[in-house]
């Protein structure tokens, strides 16, 4: 269920306290959505995530009658209002039969890794799941509530969907990349949502000249890989250290500095962003 922090929340066009945050709504309908992470006030990556948002909307023949300016407005006014420095901004567009949409934007839960886990590394394991359309950032609380569930019984601290086939494909709220010989791979963009961690991943691999190849990744073969991370909004670049029981190399040479790459490339975006 979802969950409004702080004192307000959008719906509309209106600033509402969270005492009035409805969660049930959202699951009669269609929605897509994007989490914004919150460092010093400031969204990070913001325009992406608007652009996201409308490519979302129209792979899923969504009507959207708010404007990107909207949203950033919504965004603001949550900051300024809600004092936030720190934290997760969920905006939504949702559509219950072809007479009511709304748009909603409020502060959600959020866990970001401690450092030490940064150092350690997180276990995940596999599930059998497809998301339909997958390039579209969709609100699917079914699928969620089963990842979460299997999270739980099994101590995970993220599972990896794999398709009919035997491919992975994402995680249930990151992407994934493998370190093979000094070469990245990541599961081919048909298959997962274009997450902006995961887009930033593949930007700073060609700027430093590391070969990158988006492409099919048989679960049978993970066994293969020097080492594994995933990526998105709260995890950043996070090393995993077990994927189904299978361990990686923590202290791969790649994938630490391109967590060093990613840090700067987050604090450059905060200096230059502006309303």
């Amino acid at each position: 269920m979802e969950t409004a922090l702080l004192n307000y929340f959008v719906q509309g066009t209106q600033l509402l306290s969270t005492c009035d945050f409805n969660p049930y709504v959202l699951e009669k309908g269609t929605g897509i959505y994007e989490v914004v992470r919150v460092e010093e006030g400031l969204p990070l990556f913001l325009q992406e995530h608007i652009t996201r948002f409308f490519s979302s909307a129209e792979l899923e023949n969504i009507t959207v009658n708010i404007s990107g300016q909207f949203i950033r407005k919504a965004v603001r006014i949550l900051i300024e209002q809600n004092r936030m420095q720190w934290g997760n901004i969920k905006f939504l567009f949702y559509r219950v039969g072809t007479d009511d949409s709304r748009f909603m934007a409020w502060v959600i839960p959020f866990a970001y890794p401690p450092a030490a886990v940064y150092a350690s590394g997180v276990e995940v394991g596999s599930m059998p799941a497809e998301r339909e359309n997958p390039n579209a950032k969709k609100a699917l609380y079914t699928l969620r509530r089963q990842a979460d569930n299997l999270i739980r019984e099994k101590g995970f601290w993220e599972v990896v969907y794999v398709n009919r086939k035997g491919y992975l494909t994402e995680g249930s709220r990151s992407n994934i990349f493998f370190v093979n010989e000094k070469k990245l791979l990541t599961p081919e963009l048909s298959m997962v949502l274009p997450g902006i961690t995961r887009a930033k991943v593949l930007q700073l691999a060609s700027e430093k000249n590391i070969p990158s190849e988006e492409t099919f990744i048989p679960l049978s073969e993970i066994q293969k890989m020097n080492a594994c991370f995933l990526t998105g909004t709260s995890a950043k670049i996070l090393p995993v250290s077990r994927f189904n029981g299978i361990p990686f190399n923590l202290n791969d040479g790649l994938m630490r500095q391109l967590m060093l790459w990613y840090e700067e490339m987050m604090q450059d975006d905060l200096h230059r962003f502006s309303w």
